[in-house]
């Protein structure tokens, strides 16, 4: 319970930081609140004062001079323009602080995924991801579209108490129960809405988590007949996100009802109480009907703040898991930068990470080393890890003689381009998805697409660099994509390039077209390399080849050293084994 409190206390010191970071819309917004607010009782005033001057007397059959029924009616009418003004500048200015909100908060999502190490990533589906950038953040901000109206309610509220009580303790007292009544029925409502909002919001995440697996694997699952089995996997998230969403409703029907009749029962009462009175002349015609319109207007804000508190338990359970994501410890960078230029001297030294242990590598500049293995042996995670992807539990990791981890924000990226064995393209044009935003010169692209034997691919299309891939690249070939990557990575000009198995989709001739110019390139000056492959075409351009079994290097050398080695030798023939088959 406390808990539940400090999270909703949160919630709505987040509401008010939101508004903070907006003063102008906010200001705009609480101001033009606080005026309809302030219309919503003197329109009670007004039609008080025309009962009790205007139509009274002329029911009663005393003449009415024109002049009263002039004010009357401007009195009425200019209330009313008022407020209809005041509730347009409210829902502008709202909507307005509402999304700059919401579109800073995605903003920060953002970015601190692109902060956040590849391992915590990879502990999360992007289904969930996507949940928290979107339908969280949107479940964050929801209650602001009621917040201002609910600021200017809360005003309203304490003038109409107010001149309830001016007009008849009575009656005041009948007002002040019904408040009472409902905020307090709010309460009970939003302490069985919360652990209902919390399980729906978490539901949707994974339903959504799911179906982003089912559509980018929609390919294999419709080549292996296996659309059954992802509809039984995908029937349960379903079935427990309706049945939270279901859990909410039912408690919504209950109370939103119940709040609904509240005032149409206290202006029942009210009735009850004044006609007496009136019969007595102790109240006045005008009197009551201003106090049933007041009653009548006092349901709307009471809805409102209702409707406003009710939001806050999803709104809670949203910022919960946004927080979760900003709260996630980002990599620590320091404020060292590289000196020289050219290929990168890397050392690993007795660098330990999960899978990985007590490492001990060093890559000369202007080398190319292979790492091989088994499969799950590590040869991926040493890869990051000596790529300065990931940064060791123990030991170190040096870049030109400085530890990564002391290198500022921006150097790694700067010096390192990675490929990995499933390449990824924008569904932009070929030249954005080389270039990243970035302006090279012609030659300089045409280049780079010749050293990855891709250049020919580019001339053949239609458009040529402006021609538009699909999804993912999905309108090229596995082997055109991962050309297209590789020149991305050689365009950059990078110190030390990795490459994950990135030839893994070419065949023979054009693997040994490619590596045979990247080794000529590394030759004249360019990266150090680092790539993973069991391939023999790629090993046989490397002058260096690491052996790796069980998270532990097992052996180093050239590729006819390793040879002599009866599991490295088992490993290359199995690979050449397969190829012929």
């Amino acid at each position: 319970m406390t808990s539940s409190i400090r999270l909703r206390a949160a919630t709505l010191l987040a509401l008010f930081a939101g508004a903070r970071n907006n003063p102008g819309p906010a200001s705009l917004a609480a101001a033009a609140g606080l005026v309809n607010g302030a219309t919503m009782v003197f329109g009670a005033i007004a039609v008080g004062w025309a009962t009790d001057h205007v139509v009274v007397p002329a029911l009663g059959g005393r003449h009415v001079p024109a002049a009263a029924w002039w004010t009357a009616a401007l009195f009425v009418l200019g209330v009313s323009a008022v407020r209809w003004s005041t509730i347009f500048v409210r829902g502008v200015a709202t909507g307005r602080v509402q999304f700059q909100a919401q579109a800073e908060t995605r903003r920060a999502v953002a970015h601190r995924y692109l902060e956040l190490e590849p391992a915590w990533h990879r502990r999360r589906s992007p289904g969930r991801l996507l949940a928290h950038a979107i339908s969280d953040v949107d479940a964050q901000w929801s209650p602001m579209q009621f917040a201002f109206f609910a600021v200017g309610m809360l005003f309203m509220l304490v003038l109409a108490m107010t001149e309830l009580f001016r007009r008849d303790p009575v009656l005041g007292l009948t007002g002040v129960g019904l408040v009472v009544l409902v905020l307090g029925l709010n309460l009970v409502y939003q302490r069985l809405l919360a652990p209902r909002a919390r399980q729906a919001q978490e539901a949707r995440g994974v339903v959504g988590g799911v179906a982003h697996e089912s559509i980018e694997g929609g390919p294999v699952v419709r080549s292996l007949g296996l659309s059954d089995v992802e509809d039984a996997r995908f029937a349960p998230g379903v079935e427990r996100l309706r049945a939270a969403d279901m859990r909410m409703a039912s408690i919504s029907s209950f109370f939103d009802p119940l709040l609904e009749l509240l005032p149409t029962v206290a202006v029942l009462v009210v009735l009850g109480v004044a006609t007496p009175r009136v019969a007595a002349g102790s109240l006045t015609v005008g009197d009551l009907v201003g106090v049933v319109y007041l009653l009548i207007t006092v349901a709307i804000p009471l809805n409102v703040i209702s409707r406003f508190l009710s939001m806050l338990p999803m709104s809670a359970a949203g910022l919960e898991r946004v927080r979760s994501v900003l709260a996630a410890p980002a990599v620590r960078h320091g404020d060292r930068r590289l000196s020289g230029t050219g290929p990168l001297k890397v050392e690993v030294r007795g660098a330990a990470v999960r899978l990985l242990d007590d490492i001990g590598l060093t890559l000369e500049p202007g080398t190319i080393t292979v790492i091989v293995g088994t499969v799950g042996a590590g040869k991926t995670t040493l890869l990051n890890l000596a790529g300065g992807q990931a940064h060791p539990d123990s030991g170190a990791v040096l870049f030109d003689g400085t530890d990564v981890r002391d290198l500022a924000r921006g150097v790694v990226p700067g010096a390192v381009a990675v490929v990995s064995q499933d390449p990824f393209l924008f569904a932009e044009p070929i030249l954005d998805n080389l270039a990243l935003g970035r302006a090279y010169p012609e030659d300089r692209l045409w280049r780079a697409l010749r050293l990855a034997d891709a250049e020919e691919i580019v001339r053949g299309l239609p458009d040529g660099l402006d021609t538009v891939v699909g999804e993912r690249g999905a309108t090229l070939s596995g082997g055109q994509r991962q050309r297209l990557c590789i020149a991305r990575a050689l365009l950059r000009e990078p110190r030390l390039l990795l490459l994950d198995d990135a030839t893994s989709a070419l065949d023979s001739r054009v693997e040994r077209q490619v590596l045979t110019a990247l080794a000529a390139s590394v030759r004249d000056g360019g990266p150090t390399v680092l790539l993973t492959t069991n391939r023999p075409g790629a090993i046989a351009v490397a002058d260096r080849v690491v052996l790796v079994r069980a998270g532990r290097i097992a052996a180093t050398g050239t590729p006819e050293q390793l040879y002599e080695i009866e599991e490295y030798r088992r490993i290359v023939t199995a690979y050449e084994s397969e190829a012929r088959a």
